[in-house]
């Protein structure tokens, strides 16, 4: 709570207070101890699996408030917390243990576990958190007719949390990570079911028993199934409360909700309803957990998935990879860009968008865990931004998103590198994981800490104990002062001064850039513009 209220703080002390924050609608059990209401009308209807009931069975809703969007348009939140059933597959021994899913020759087999798969059901609980935060436009005209399915990352349920307050008359509104993406998603007139589900690390909460009797705790982190129920219940829901449903339903995951979407979507029969239509229109994915999973299928000892006819069920999807956040084992980043390979060399290249981001582990400003972090760290918000549009607009107009970005040559080609934000394409300093402040717990490599290039100070020490090369030299030595720095990057001629002039003119030549090819709103460039020339970077100009 303490960090909500320090980031709430931080956030409006840059923006000012707008129509598009929260106000109270009606409580819940949560803050007056009234009942939580019935939503049961709005379950799908069960399956049979073995002579066993499959599917959600309880929803309630648990508190409920109106909120607005940038424009000042009303949104009902609903709170639904939802128990029920779901059927899949687990191993006893070796890697993934603790997965209960539904596409283990996706989950299982791409992390080296060979060993003999059961099958069983788990019953998922309301009461410890599975459901969703579900927004829904109060005025069916300030529907965009569009649903957005969002799926959290790894660990404890991640939650919308309170809506930041957003200034519609800002040229930027930061942090809009802090909820998610959600409000990015409002903004633009979406509803947005926010999914909840066990997603525990060597652990869960969905009480599995296997058809041999044997029972278990586990997580549905990678269960698609769940998330086909959750999306009928909003879907169900916006019925009821708007007359009509979606006209297209779209899905954005963070990490472990990533590769959730991933698997969605390349596991043969999953991303397809009962009445042969998809179930997502379209998937951005966000910094996929490990760069899982891959669109590989072994049958037979080839690979079956994405081959001859099975192409045409690919749907367009753009992938966002955080390009610091190499992960424990290493090889996230290489797995990140197996992924836009396979994908290339299977004849899907012209379905897909890989866009790595320098400068950047897994979290970005919205979502970085210690405070002083925060102003350390690269905000995404802008980014985000202009991909959901990207999204939209690849899917209604058949217009195209700007070609994959890397650094990697052979996989978008030399002239298309990674994005840099200005922070770094015009850099005071470098950003680097394993701050200080995390020392070596798994928050370490996946948060960033920034060190300045101030001419004075030691290349400073990481939460590891090992140096930062800022430099690149290999020994530690005095930080570069911001000139130097340049002038070893090629951004200054040898002996020419950084001016305040020359460094407001990087800024802007990098923004401007990044908002031609539509990776920025043209509102961001007199953002970053003015904020580089308040900085008071550089020697007066002459």
């Amino acid at each position: 709570m303490a960090r909500e209220i320090i980031l709430l703080v931080l956030s409006t002390a840059v923006i000012a207070t707008s129509p598009a924050s929260s106000e109270p609608r009606n409580t819940g059990p949560e803050k007056a101890g009234v009942p939580a209401t019935s939503c049961n009308e709005s379950l799908p209807t069960q399956r049979q699996v073995g002579g066993k009931s499959i599917g959600p069975d309880e929803c309630r809703i648990v508190f409920e408030e109106a909120v607005f969007n940038l424009k000042g348009q009303r949104f009902r939140r609903l709170e639904l917390r939802i128990s029920g059933t779901v059927d899949g597959f687990a191993v006893k021994q070796g890697p993934r243990t603790e997965y209960f899913n539904d596409a283990p020759d996706f989950v299982f087999a791409q992390s080296g576990n060979n060993r003999t798969r059961f099958h069983g059901t788990g019953r998922y609980s309301g009461a410890a958190g599975h459901g969703m935060t579900l927004f829904v436009p109060l005025e069916a005209t300030n529907w965009n007719g569009k649903l957005y399915v969002t799926a959290h990352g790894a660990g404890a349920y991640g939650p919308v949390n309170t809506l930041i307050p957003r200034n519609p008359e800002a040229d930027f509104n930061p942090l809009t990570n802090h909820n998610r993406y959600v409000g990015l998603m409002l903004d633009r007139g979406y509803a947005v079911a926010h999914t909840l589900r066990s997603t525990q690390i060597g652990g869960g909460d969905v009480a599995i028993t296997l058809d041999d009797g044997t029972s278990a705790k586990a997580n549905i982190s990678s269960h698609g199934g769940f998330i086909r129920d959750m999306t009928s219940i909003a879907e169900n829901v916006l019925q009821q409360q708007l007359g009509r449903t979606s006209a297209r339903t779209y899905f954005y995951g963070f990490s472990a909700g990533g590769f959730l979407g991933r698997m969605v979507h390349y596991a043969p029969g999953m991303n397809t309803r009962e009445n042969g239509r998809p179930l997502f229109d379209a998937f951005l994915i966000d910094d996929a957990g490990g760069g899982e999973w891959r669109p590989v299928l072994m049958v037979d000892g080839k690979d079956a998935l994405f081959v001859g006819e099975d192409q045409a069920r690919f749907k367009l999807q753009i992938d966002i990879t955080h390009q610091l956040y190499a992960g424990d084992s290493n090889d996230f980043l290489v797995k990140k860009r197996e992924n836009a390979e396979i994908l290339r060399a299977k004849g899907l290249g012209d379905k897909h968008r890989v866009y790595e981001v320098r400068g950047v582990s897994h979290f970005d400003a919205g979502q970085t865990q210690l405070v002083d972090l925060v102003p350390q760290t690269l905000d995404l918000g802008g980014l985000m931004a202009s991909f959901i549009g990207m999204l939209d607009r690849w899917v209604e107009k058949g217009e195209a998103p700007p070609p994959s970005r890397s650094d990697v040559a052979a996989l978008t080609g030399a002239e298309n590198p990674a994005i840099a934000l200005p922070e770094v394409a015009c850099p005071l300093g470098i950003r680097y994981v394993f701050p200080a402040a995390h020392g070596t717990s798994r928050r370490a490599f996946q948060e960033t800490a920034f060190a300045a290039f101030d001419g004075v100070n030691q290349e400073p020490i990481d939460g590891r104990g090992q140096f930062v090369d800022m430099n690149g030299n290999g020994k530690q030595d005095r930080r570069e002062s911001v000139a130097q720095a340049w002038t070893r990057l090629g951004l200054l001629k040898t002996g020419e001064r950084l001016t305040r002039g020359k460094y407001v003119a990087c800024v802007a030549a990098a923004a401007a850039k990044l908002v031609d090819q539509g990776f920025l709103s043209p509102r961001m460039l007199p953002y970053y513009v003015n904020r580089a020339a308040a900085s008071g970077i550089g020697e007066v100009d002459n």
